[in-house]
């Protein structure tokens, strides 16, 4: 069973996302553990103060060191696996997330998430912590829970058991092969509102199914996502 621990200061976050769907499952069959620590039961005053103004000046705060730093270190002590402890922090100044860090930390066994939030974190704590560092994306989220639960749900899809047929994950569009999009899919009915299921769906032909679906994710990986294109290597893992 993998253990996860998120760090933050607001856990209320979190509470319908590991309560609901696959995590729910996750946890009732003990494939995954989510455990959730609020950043305030760390400080060391009565206010329970997490954040302080950045040295240099400039406008929002910045989250404490020793707070952060001793709710890592309660968490580990805590831990008697063997399996090293893997601690992350979403930030944006780290390189983006991918499927590839998602396969990789699934076997990590044991995973600390800090979720940053107002200006930032105290820069020293990476070091001291020797965090993993990752982005989700380039734009501007009010805090990490957000990025924390996206690499969760990655990484916890790869976890074997977790969707209960391990296969399930290996067609998805995030981890084809080459590193481009999947191919469109559709359901019953046949027609909808006048527009008809493409006819090689229903055509009973696999091999001209086949074709079509590459045909159709290499149209789409070219005009959504032409980044993902490389003619000398293949492609980069798509990025969700």
């Amino acid at each position: 069973m993998m253990r996860i621990d998120v760090v933050t200061v607001f856990p209320g976050m979190f509470s319908g996302y590991v309560a609901e769907s696959m995590m729910a499952r996750a946890s009732q069959q003990q494939v995954l553990s989510i455990t959730l620590h609020d950043l305030r039961d760390f400080t060391d005053d009565p206010h329970r103060v997490v954040d302080d103004t950045p040295f240099g000046g400039g406008g929002g705060m910045v989250l404490k060191p020793e707070p952060i730093a001793r709710a890592v270190e309660s968490i580990s002590a805590s831990r008697n696996g063997s399996n090293p402890i893997v601690c992350i922090i979403p930030t944006p100044r780290a390189p983006l997330f991918t499927q590839s860090d998602a396969n990789e930390l699934a076997q990590s066994g044991q995973l600390i998430f800090v979720c940053g939030h107002y200006t930032g974190i105290d820069e020293r704590v990476f070091e001291h912590l020797n965090a993993r560092r990752y982005s989700i994306g380039d734009y501007v989220l009010t805090g990490g829970e957000l990025p924390v639960m996206v690499m969760i749900d990655a990484i916890a899809r790869r976890l074997p058991g977790f969707l209960g047929n391990d296969e399930s994950a290996v067609g998805d569009s995030h981890v084809r092969a080459d590193g481009g999009l999947g191919f469109p899919q559709y359901t019953r009915p046949a027609v909808w509102r006048d527009r008809a299921v493409p006819e090689v769906l229903i055509s009973g032909h696999h091999a001209h199914v086949s074709d079509w679906r590459a045909q159709q994710a290499r149209e789409a990986t070219q005009r959504f996502r032409p980044d993902l294109v490389n003619d000398n290597k293949t492609a980069p893992a798509l990025r969700t």
